[in-house]
């Protein structure tokens, strides 16, 4: 009799191999239905493409090219500057690109270094932003060189100008590098405008830090201006603080212009106030200048002006030997057109002095521009 133990390995052996051949039979089923699934629901590509979006046309088909960037606009201009014997070029530079909300303007000033190169002496840098409320952003970035071939920041101008119907508000504030190098604001401005064109009022306060960190308004400065089909005429007046720190009335500007057929007159009187006493109202007269330009039929433009000042000649110290306001100045210029838009113009200017008491020829100008836009100018000193 065989043994249980024996019979029992015996025919355990049999059925591992078929269990693996049912399993690899089982895996060939599963397989191939998998396939005839995918095969019934494949769809090409391109048929998917067309049963699923609508059809474009030849234009649309095309492959769209990206919009072009604007590249930026430069300009260069060249000045002869004439010192003593010697002569070296001046050099502008500008550059301008547009941005996504502004533009960028870069302006440089070249001029010769001792090593014979044309450095860099000054940047700026202006930042315009345009808000989507209409306000208008600028920041102004003042550059100098450092000693070291590099540009270092020096001045921040930001500013934000606003507008609501006739009314316009322009912010300011200027800042400057501590010794820390941290930017603190060193002055404020705000400029009010209101009013139509033909009554426009402006009102400007300039803000600077006190002892205590306070801001407080140290010039005021107001302009009432109307004008008319015959003319214009303004009055600005400025208030400084006087000895006792409270806003005062430091100078007044008087502007009147009247236009007729060929003939336009101007006058402008500045009076100002004399700080010689503390408490002593009374203003003298800076300045009154009365104006007068001509045109002539032929296209001659002459212009004459007289100065009447309570002031010598250059307004640096006053005329205490006179109770009223003498003349100091006359100027006479006559401007010529030429053809091709060439012309001369020549100034003749004369003079009180500080010791003689008449007026006297003190110096002649004259400019010639020829076609090409190029002009001469001759400084022409009078014998006294």
């Amino acid at each position: 009799m065989e043994n249980p133990r024996a019979w029992d390995k015996r025919h355990r052996r049999r059925r591992v191999p078929l269990a693996r051949e049912q399993n690899a039979g089982g895996v060939l089923v599963l397989w191939s239905t998998l396939c005839l699934l995918a095969t019934l629901t494949w769809v090409p590509r391109g048929l998917l493409a067309q049963t699923s979006e609508p059809a474009k046309s030849e234009a649309e088909a095309r492959p769209q090219e990206a919009a072009p960037e604007e590249s930026p606009q430069r300009s260069r201009k060249s000045f002869p500057v004439r010192n003593g014997s010697v002569t070296y070029q001046r050099v502008e530079e500008s550059e301008k690109r547009k941005t996504r909300d502004g533009e960028v303007e870069i302006q440089r000033v070249r001029m010769p270094s001792w090593g014979g190169t044309r450095d860099v002496i000054m940047e700026r840098e202006i930042r315009t932003r345009k808000l989507p409320d209409g306000t208008v952003e600028k920041e102004y970035v003042l550059k100098n060189p450092d000693g070291a071939d590099r540009m270092a920041p020096i001045e921040i101008i930001r500013e934000r100008i606003k507008k609501s119907g006739e009314a316009t508000t322009t912010e300011r504030e200027v800042l400057k590098p501590g010794y820390d190098g941290r930017w603190t604001p060193t002055r404020k401005e705000t400029v009010s405008e209101s009013g139509p064109e033909s009554a426009r009022q402006i009102v400007k306060e300039v803000f600077e830090p006190t002892v205590t960190g306070e801001w407080k308004v140290v010039d005021r400065e107001t302009t009432a201006s109307k004008s008319s089909d015959d003319g214009k005429e303004s009055r600005t007046v400025r208030q400084l603080p006087d000895s006792y720190g409270r806003l005062s009335d430091f100078e007044v500007r008087d502007e009147r212009t009247t236009t007729q057929e060929g003939r336009e007159s101007r006058a402008v009187s500045v009076r100002r106030r004399d700080l010689q006493d503390t408490d002593h109202p009374r203003m003298f007269l800076v300045e009154r200048t009365v104006t007068d330009q001509v045109k002539s039929a032929d296209g001659k433009v002459t212009t004459k002006s007289v100065t009447e000042s309570d002031l010598l000649a250059g307004g640096a110290t006053r005329n205490v030997t006179s109770s009223s306001p003498q003349i100091v100045e006359e100027t006479t210029e006559v401007e010529a057109p030429g053809e091709g838009g060439s012309g001369e113009k020549v100034v003749e200017v004369k003079q009180r002095g500080a010791v003689d008491s008449s007026l006297r020829p003190a110096y002649q100008v004259v400019q010639q521009t020829d076609r090409e836009g190029n002009v001469r100018q001759v400084f022409i000193p009078k014998a006294r």
